[in-house]
């Protein structure tokens, strides 16, 4: 998960490439861009998505390597706290990243207690085949 100063995260929402928050990750290293985890990804009304480790769904996503600096902003944008377990918005958690040829184990962003109530599934895991999709009604 870290080395060099540089920590691993991956990415399945509004931080991948073409999202609404991409932005936070341009000075990062993608490490690879062809990526999933295992677990179930929802819809929110708030326009973006979260994860639960259930289910045994491929979520599609990014991996960075990110600084300790970058993984504090994007902590305070997925209003995660570490002291603040009960409170997070989403918790950062470590997961298994898998590949064609490999695995790795990195950080991720899952959802919160206040999550609790959400369950609009996202069939195929692929929150910008989701977005692309909505959009034109398909």
């Amino acid at each position: 998960m870290q080395g060099n100063n540089k920590n691993f995260l991956f990415v399945y929402g509004t931080l991948r490439k073409g999202g609404a928050n991409d932005h936070y990750l341009q000075h990062s290293e993608l490490v690879e861009d062809t990526c999933w985890i295992i677990g179930e990804m929802h819809n929110t009304p708030f326009g973006y998505p979260i994860v639960r480790f259930r289910g045994q769904e491929k979520i599609r996503g990014e991996l960075y390597a990110v600084t300790s600096e970058e993984l504090i902003r994007i902590d305070e944008l997925e209003g995660y706290d570490p002291e603040g377990k009960s409170e997070n918005e989403y918790e950062r958690v470590e997961c298994t990243v898998f590949t064609d040829e490999s695995e790795a184990t990195a950080y991720t962003y899952i959802a919160g207690k206040g999550f609790a109530p959400i369950n609009e599934a996202i069939i195929g895991g692929d929150w910008l085949v989701f977005l692309a999709r909505k959009k034109t009604g398909r």
